[in-house]
């Protein structure tokens, strides 16, 4: 049984009912009608017996944010088989731009198997031998914390190599399956839909030094 209309939740419990008892309890009930996370959750909050939920437009389009804010940044050049690192100023800390080609790190605690946080660092820098990591906010560089009892891993992956394809692309079920594996590393504080907590992306201290040489450059 589909339902696309009226109040979902009360019509999938008043079916159910009749379902269970014209003997068809194995019956399905699919619901749909510009579904999304949050009508979902009330639905199933308010007791809805509803198996599945057809997710469409919701799903393939972004009704809260629909432009995506993305700009080109440069970060480094290479010159004579020189890297030349790029910065862009600005009087919008937000905006001032990290330098060099660089690596990004994902921090797992080992007991939980929960992210702890993800660094960027530079490109010849290695963290999956640290026992030990100071982290902090390099905005608000004050905001430190250090961790241990971790596992560091990169997150990159190369797609090219001197313009030859490298990587070999996983299926639509390999995507899915990892992409759920890698939500349920977060805490549930950080996925929740409202008001959830910052996931903190930090700079390594090698990589913040090197960045603050090159904004004092540009005032000196």
């Amino acid at each position: 049984v589909r339902i696309d209309s009226g109040d979902l939740a009360y019509l999938s419990k008043k079916i159910r009912r009749v379902l269970n008892e014209a003997g068809f309890p194995d019956c399905n009930i699919y619901a749909c009608n510009l579904l999304d996370e949050y009508i979902i959750r009330d639905m199933l909050q308010n007791g809805a017996r509803i198996d599945s939920f057809l997710v469409g437009e919701r799903l393939i389009t972004s009704a809260s944010n629909p432009v995506m804010n993305g700009v080109y940044k440069l970060s480094a050049v290479e010159k004579d088989s020189r890297i030349i690192p790029k910065i862009k100023i600005s009087e919008n800390v937000s905006k001032i731009t990290t330098p060099y080609p660089k690596l990004l790190w994902r921090l797992f605690d080992n007991e939980t198997g929960k992210a702890i946080a993800d660094v960027l660092t530079m490109e010849d820098e290695d963290l999956s031998d640290c026992n030990e990591y100071e982290l902090f906010d390099p905005d608000y560089t004050w905001k430190k914390k250090t961790v241990s009892n971790f596992v560091a891993r990169q997150l990159l992956v190369k797609i090219f190599d001197n313009g030859k394809l490298i990587y070999s692309f996983p299926s639509p079920k390999e995507i899915r399956n990892y992409c759920a594996e890698q939500i349920d590393t977060l805490w549930e504080e950080v996925v929740r839909f409202e008001y959830p907590h910052n996931y903190y992306v930090d700079l390594s201290q090698k990589l913040w030094n090197k960045k603050h040489e090159l904004i004092d450059e540009c005032f000196n």
